[in-house]
């Protein structure tokens, strides 16, 4: 757990914020969103790369005191019961104790519809998408780890997504074309149906079109759901607003090169690109109130050796403190060997996956060809 634990406060630990957000991942951000108008002023943000640090094993989480509360939905309800706890402190933390019985059962589907489908979109958008993965999300995850995590954990994050994103539908395989055939040859059979899909500009046109159908379905819901009102309930803000626009902000803000459902709302969708941007000026503008924020702070097994490199000769004195000097030499030396034996092992490993990938489509390449 981290050391923000120890104190009193409030403190929420989130991916780390990118493009002028406080968290580049959507539950991060809605939550953040959520206590910004909650408790404004009384709470922290603890940026963090390490999801295993929470009870569930995901982000966000916060921590009060002894109470460590994982989940969005989860933090929500602590911190609107915190006005019942101590009201003088926290005397309106409940942002949805305004809504009636039916509202707060309409509140917590919407919330959870926006966790779901929403969240496809975005995380469809980061690393489902080729072009925004290999230049924009993968570089921007590498640098929140040391080496030589950096060459791996961006990879396996984008993974873990892989399974949720194709049972959405919305898992954009890469698709390498098929090297050119030389001219004139003998015998040329006629391309099957199927070898269509192999051409990658027809494939990435068909999964463009059919991400865009998927998004369409959701913005129709949440455009007539936000049409002709500021906030989704009456005129005050609740939990739903801050998932909604926690959501839509991810979609619209970042830079991404393929800007799809960017383009998408802001051409056919009004309601949902106001909603988003209200929220986002009234929470994180320049009159909202300032968020206390603990960037991210990275080591790795370099700056440990580097902090006692290069060993230090040893220097004439009493018997005690040339024993300790060598013995510090011993470590350095040691964990010297440990990191160039990480390095020499990783890219071993990574050297022999490579190979085999090689001799296997080689394999494939002239199976094909006989």
């Amino acid at each position: 757990m981290s050391s923000a634990s120890s104190n009193s406060g409030i403190f929420l630990h989130v991916w780390p914020g990118q493009w002028d957000l406080p968290s580049f991942d959507p539950l991060c951000l809605a939550s953040v969103l959520y206590l910004q108008f909650a408790i404004p002023g009384k709470f922290k943000v603890v940026e963090t790369s390490n999801p295993d640090a929470s009870p569930a094993g995901q982000l966000p989480y916060l921590v009060h005191e002894k109470h460590v509360v994982a989940s969005f939905p989860s933090i929500v309800k602590y911190v609107s019961e915190l006005q019942a706890t101590d009201p003088s402190v926290y005397p309106n933390s409940n942002l949805d104790a305004r809504l009636s019985s039916t509202d707060r059962a309409k509140s917590t589907a919407w919330n959870a519809h926006a966790e779901s489908h929403l969240g496809d979109l975005v995380y469809h958008t980061l690393f489902s998408v080729d072009e925004n993965w290999s230049t924009f999300v993968g570089p921007m995850l590498a640098g929140l780890y040391p080496v030589p995590q950096k060459y791996f954990v961006p990879r396996r994050i984008r993974e873990s997504y892989m399974p949720k994103l194709q049972a959405a539908g919305l898992w954009s395989a890469v698709v390498q074309e098929k090297p050119r055939e030389k001219p004139f040859q003998r015998d040329v059979k006629p391309l099957p149906k199927e070898g269509l899909k192999t051409n990658a500009n027809v494939a990435q046109t068909f999964e463009r079109e059919k991400a865009n159908q998927k998004a369409r379905t959701e913005f129709e819901l949440y455009e007539e759901l936000l049409r002709g009102r500021d906030f989704v309930f009456h005129d005050s803000f609740s939990s739903v607003d801050s998932a909604i626009a926690a959501h839509t902000i991810l979609l619209l803000r970042p830079p991404h090169p393929d800007s799809l459902f960017k383009d998408l709302i802001l051409k056919s969708y009004p309601c949902i690109s106001l909603h988003a941007e209200r929220i986002h000026t009234l929470a994180l503008g320049p009159h909202a109130s300032r968020i206390p924020t603990t960037p991210l702070s990275t080591s790795s097994l370099w700056s440990l050796v580097s902090s006692s490199w290069p060993p230090k000769p040893l220097k004439a004195g009493p018997p005690t403190s040339g024993l300790e000097s060598e013995q510090s030499n011993r470590i350095a030396w040691g964990l010297f060997g440990i990191a160039v034996g990480s390095l020499a092992t990783y890219i071993a490993v990574v050297g022999g996956q490579s190979k085999a990938v090689g001799e296997d489509e080689g394999q494939i390449s002239q199976k094909y060809e006989s």
